[in-house]
């Protein structure tokens, strides 16, 4: 019968223990429970940027600026129909057509879907119009979904509204920006001082 000493046992045992850590990396050994979801990080980070869009006939219809912006792609080795894009203070200048004013709108943060057609604005969100009529319009709610190509924009939060002269408070809200039209959904309430 073949005797092995007992620290020669040891010894080899140590040194399988050794190259089965070596296999390892360190991130992992130290904390083998973390465990990451891909659209933890984001799939490009973007910052400065500026997006415009003109009509066919080459006149500027809206642009977009925001100091960064962060692009989720859920599967990292295709584009698919649930990846977005997280906006901070997104800023969006509408230009209609006409003599109409153009309209701001801004927001602590934005969200687009995986197309970018539309882009859901909160926090703090406000829509802002020098009008020629009412003088500067002011629209204030918490959160905007927003269609840029068609210069819409919809909420079904609370809404403030105020002009020069007056004050309006409603639940819901659709803005037809490009026809400087907006429809006050409900449980509308104002005040005017002529």
């Amino acid at each position: 019968m073949l005797r092995i000493p007992k620290q020669w046992l040891a010894l080899i045992a140590l040194l399988v223990l050794g190259l089965l850590f070596l296999e390892k990396s360190p991130t992992v050994l130290l904390d083998p429970v973390m465990e990451t979801e891909p659209s933890e990080f984001p799939y490009a980070y973007m910052t400065d940027i500026e997006t415009i869009e003109f009509d066919t006939g080459g006149e500027m219809r809206y642009k977009m600026t925001t100091p960064a912006a962060r692009y989720f792609q859920l599967d990292p080795t295709t584009p698919g129909p649930n990846d977005y894009t997280l906006i901070d203070h997104p800023h969006i200048l509408f230009y209609a057509e006409g003599d109409t004013s153009p309209w701001y709108l801004s927001a602590v943060k934005g969200h687009t879907d995986a197309s970018g057609q539309r882009v859901r604005l909160t926090t703090n969100v406000e829509a802002q119009q020098d009008s020629k009529r009412h003088g500067v319009i002011r629209v204030t709610t918490s959160e905007l979904l927003v269609h840029p190509a068609q210069q819409y924009a919809e909420t079904d939060k609370a809404v403030k509204m105020r002009a020069r002269q007056s004050e309006i408070e409603t639940e819901g809200m659709r803005a037809y920006l490009n026809e400087d039209r907006i429809e006050l959904l409900s449980q509308v309430r104002g005040t005017y001082a002529p």
